[in-house]
């Protein structure tokens, strides 16, 4: 299991935070399926600064699904600027 940090700006913070509430048709839902778990942040000056920390299995497979379409319309609906993601990776020895 690798974990990974995103950070990423959104055009509206609350509207990002709705779509990753756990329940049906959620963003926690969707990732579940992949196998992935997520926990959400919000900037605390800032609420349209966002960041997920992320268990995910096989980083390869969450890189090529972070860059599908699906991916990139379910971001855009949930008004993130894709422009300024930034991912981090868990060192380990």
């Amino acid at each position: 299991m690798t974990t990974i940090i995103t950070m990423h700006e959104v055009e509206d913070g609350d509207r990002w935070a709705k779509a990753w509430h756990p329940g049906s048709g959620s963003r926690q839902e969707m990732i579940a399926k992949l196998g992935y778990t997520a926990r959400t942040f919000r900037g605390l000056q800032d609420p349209n600064l966002t960041g997920l920390i992320m268990e995910v299995p096989d980083l390869t497979q969450f890189l090529a699904v972070a860059q599908s379409d699906e991916m990139r319309k379910n971001a855009e609906e949930d008004g993130a600027k894709l422009d300024t993601l930034r991912i981090l990776v868990e060192l380990t020895p």
